[in-house]
């Protein structure tokens, strides 16, 4: 029988009448000079021009610089408790509301029989019985949006878009422009195909929208925003692994839009289990958002999993293998992990025919749930998708003849896994960095080398930009310095050889530029100033001697990785023109930033991929040190990356091969066939 839960809209209705208790909005209590972050939600576009005029003095939009907010009447600013009663008490507006901050959400009738099927690491996946779903490519994919903190470019992780809605963040990589690994993994087990960890549907259309921060937080106007952006994209999904404890209007409308664009949204109830009952977060516990908590390999709720009359489903979200930094795999835990399995099973139900509603989807999902134990706690049961797939035509059926979805009950018998040993490895995890543990040999620190990949984009490290500091970002030349040349081989193997010396119990003053042959005086000095800066930062003195070298590790690969982004050539024309930030339409560059645009000229980023992984591999031994810019070339599939007429070139790598006593003749075969002077 279908099952009716969360508030409805008119008790939502009654309970903002009665005084915006919920909104997020307080009146003035505080310093009247104290400002914070409001979001404004005006009644139309005439009435937003209309008060942004009239309290002009009060609200500052300036520095709101994305349209698909003020597109949909949505204004945000500073202001002070006083001045947002004022402008709250005004006809033309709908709410105001504190930009209040949303946190990652992860951590860590008859019911069914179970069995014990013992140990297997896609438990997850056989669980809800969509490991062996087929793997049916179709011409109208479902179109997902992730909005999380973005993925990571890896091999078999395939993203059709992206956006980064973090202002004053948009100096990054593709490669590492997840650095937390939360969206990365999420994706993962959506759509992975790298051999490790398996996704739910490859066929999916992913949309990445990167909202949440380092620390997997995001106000809710950015959250906002990115459901416009996903409503924009026309996608039939939206997957939210976050949540607060604080209504917003502003979120409820974003959701309600994309509601009424037909988008299903599937969000995580939110980690708090532990404190009690009732505690399902928003988004998840609005009225027309799927509900997701998580389950463990026993089938039993997490401890984690927050609980209430919202809840619509439960799916695997604890101890869950995912994909994580540089490929590797990683075990983790959440809600936010249980949400990927809802939405790959989605996806797999909706492309069997598209043009079929979100609600038939929603219905199909819930009504075919396995009753595994109390609704509050499992809301309609376990996901299982192989009896959705089984009563779909009766419950098309039904659908169309205006019927309410009615099955039969689920009383599948329950499979169990003996998921203990990864349950181990996460179990004392669970922690503000967050509830995630490698599977990875020779004890990688991934942590410290993804903050050292990340480290030379950011500010505080003193070496951000490439042309002022062509050194960590695989540039060729000094620009501001006569175009002195810079040779990102030698910079590399420089760097590697200070990981080196740091696992050692040393420092950068062990290595001396005569040991670095092809490296200018100027890299040399530049590598040394940035080192001893990085010395007196606090972290770094705090890490073990493992994790000084894997950080230094990480700050190389960025130089290596980078190198595919700012060093390369396209043939465009008739001529090779060297891909750049800028647009120019002579060169076929049309937009912005197409040198960090990993669609152009995607084989860039495969080889730069290539790269990542030498250097995980030369940190757990398995490459000679003689050999370290060995770590440029891809030896794996020659034919791939090094084709007679090859997609891009590399500027000076031959040159600068011979410089540092290159000697293998394949690589200096291969570095000619993609060379360009």
């Amino acid at each position: 029988m279908r099952k009716f839960r969360k508030y409805t809209a008119t008790a939502l209705v009654a309970m903002m009448v009665a005084g915006m208790t919920m909104s997020g909005y307080q009146p003035a209590d505080v310093s009247a000079s104290q400002e914070s972050e409001y979001i404004i939600v005006t009644k139309d576009k005439k009435s937003m021009k209309t008060v942004e005029s009239k309290y002009n003095t009060m609200i500052d939009t300036q520095e709101q610089n994305r349209d698909f907010l003020k597109d949909e009447n949505v204004l945000v600013s500073k202001m002070t408790a006083k001045e947002a009663d004022i402008v709250n008490k005004d006809q033309k507006v709908v709410s105001v509301e504190k930009n209040t901050m949303v946190n990652a959400s992860e951590t860590e009738s008859t019911t069914a029989a179970k069995e014990d099927q013992g140990t297997d690491s896609q438990w997850n996946l056989k669980s809800i019985h969509v490991d062996k779903a087929k793997d049916t490519a179709t011409d109208e994919k479902v179109k997902v949006a992730l909005l999380d903190s973005g993925i990571d470019y890896q091999e078999g992780l395939n993203v059709k878009e992206r956006v980064n809605l973090i202002e004053d963040d948009n100096e990054f990589s593709p490669m590492f422009e997840d650095s937390s690994n939360h969206g990365t993994s999420i994706a993962s087990l959506i759509v992975s195909n790298n051999g490790k960890v398996k996704g739910i549907n490859k066929n999916v259309e992913l949309y990445s929208a990167r909202i949440l921060d380092e620390n997997k937080q995001a106000p809710i106007s950015r959250v906002v925003e990115g459901i416009y952006w996903a409503i924009d994209k026309k996608v039939n999904i939206i997957s939210i692994s976050f949540g607060t404890n604080q209504y917003s209007e502003a979120l409820k409308q974003a959701i309600d839009e994309a509601n009424a664009k037909g988008i299903l949204v599937i969000a995580a109830a939110g980690n708090q289990g532990e404190n009690g009952t009732d505690n399902v977060e928003y988004p998840a516990a609005f009225e027309n958002v799927v509900a997701v908590g998580s389950v463990d390999s026993k089938a039993e709720v997490s401890d984690f999993s927050s609980t209430g009359k919202e809840v619509d489903v439960v799916a695997p979200g604890e101890a869950v293998r995912a994909t994580g930094a540089f490929g590797e795999t990683m075990v983790t835990s959440g809600t936010s992990m249980a949400v990927p399995h809802v939405v790959g099973a989605a996806s797999l139900l909706w492309q069997k025919d598209t043009s079929k509603s979100k609600d038939f989807i929603k219905d199909l999902l819930e009504e075919s749930a396995r009753n595994v134990g109390d609704k509050e706690s499992y809301g309609n049961g376990l996901i299982d998708y192989e009896y959705a797939e089984k009563q779909y035509t009766k419950a098309e059926e039904q659908y169309e003849q205006g019927q309410d979805i009615e099955l039969k009950d689920n009383t599948k018998t329950i499979k169990t896994y003996n998921n203990s040993s990864d349950e181990n490895k996460v179990s004392g995890t669970w922690s503000a960095k967050g509830h995630q543990e490698y599977l990875t040999e020779n004890n990688v620190n991934i942590p410290a080398m993804k903050d050292g990949a990340v480290y030379p984009d950011k500010d505080d490290s003193g070496v951000p930009g490439m042309t002022e500091n062509p050194d960590f970002h695989g540039l060729y030349e000094r620009r501001h310095s006569g175009n002195e040349e810079v040779n990102y081989l030698a910079s590399y193997r420089f760097m590697i050889k200070i990981g080196n010396e740091y696992g050692k119990g040393k420092t950068y003053t062990s290595v001396s530029k005569a040991d670095i042959p092809g490296l200018t005086d100027t890299s040399y000095s530049r590598i040394r100033s940035m080192m001893a800066n990085l010395q007196k930062k606090s972290f770094f003195k705090n890490y073990s001697n493992a994790n000084k070298k894997a950080f230094v590790f990480g700050v190389a690969m960025h130089t290596s990785t980078d190198t595919f982004a700012h060093s390369t050539y396209r043939y465009y024309n008739g001529t090779w023109y060297s891909i750049t930030h800028a647009i120019n339409e002579k060169k076929g560059q049309y937009k912005k930033n197409e040198a960090d645009n990993s669609k152009f000229v995607p084989e860039r980023f495969d080889m730069a991929y290539r790269a990542e992984r030498n250097t995980l591999y030369r940190y757990q031994g398995k490459r000679s040190d003689v050999a370290v810019c060995h770590d440029f070339h891809a030896a794996n599939d020659p034919d791939k990356y090094y084709p007679s007429n090859p997609a891009f070139k590399v500027k000076r790598i031959s040159k600068y091969g011979t410089q540092v006593h290159l000697s293998d003749a394949n690589v200096i075969a291969h570095f000619a066939t993609i060379n360009y002077n």
